[in-house]
């Protein structure tokens, strides 16, 4: 009977261990919604800025993110949408302007963290569509902030707290853009 238990004993603490391996073992890949990666970006940026003094002042707050992912082979579209206010003394305005780039995705597997690469700006829209002019001196500031933090900055980073995405970290080699997912490759 003492051999009995401690084969069952025995049993039930590699059989944890063993499905791990076995079912690890199934799994070739790890995929990333770009509702995640949406998600994740809108949680990590924050831009909020107030330009000017006295009568005439800028306020410019980035409050959405929108992220395509495979409209084009290995390529992410990351558009930013951002509510302008400009206080006058004759007429206080609100606008909106929306920045697109686009960029290749890469996998550090040192920070677990998805990169953009080749970065480019494809469009800035506002809308009323007149007011370019007026909010000139505020994009660039706008389009420095999101081009150093979409260069500098992961747009995804894998939680190691969660046991399925720590095993990616550990194991994934390589991404790869499918429409609407990021596809991280196992070694």
């Amino acid at each position: 009977m003492t051999r009995l238990k401690r084969l069952l004993r025995l049993t039930s603490a590699w059989l944890p261990l063993a499905l791990v391996l076995g079912l690890s073992g199934c799994a070739s890949q790890y995929s990333v919604s770009q509702h995640e990666v949406e998600q994740y970006l809108n949680r990590e940026i924050h831009f909020e800025v107030t330009e000017g003094s006295g009568p005439i002042k800028v306020d410019i707050r980035l409050n959405d993110i929108r992220v395509t992912l495979g409209h084009k082979p290995d390529t992410m579209a990351v558009t930013a949408m951002t509510r302008l206010s400009l206080h006058t003394p004759l007429f206080p305005l609100r606008a909106s302007l929306s920045a697109s780039f686009e960029a290749k995705p890469w996998y550090d597997s040192q920070s677990h963290g998805v990169y953009l690469r080749d970065l480019n700006l494809v469009g800035v829209e506002s809308s009323p569509k007149d007011l370019g002019q007026a909010l000139s001196r505020a994009t660039p500031q706008l389009m420095s902030f999101l081009r150093h933090y979409l260069e500098t900055q992961p747009v995804y980073v894998l939680d190691t707290r969660d046991s399925n995405q720590a095993l990616m970290a550990k194991m994934a080699k390589s991404l790869e853009v499918q429409p609407g997912k990021l596809v991280l490759q196992l070694k």
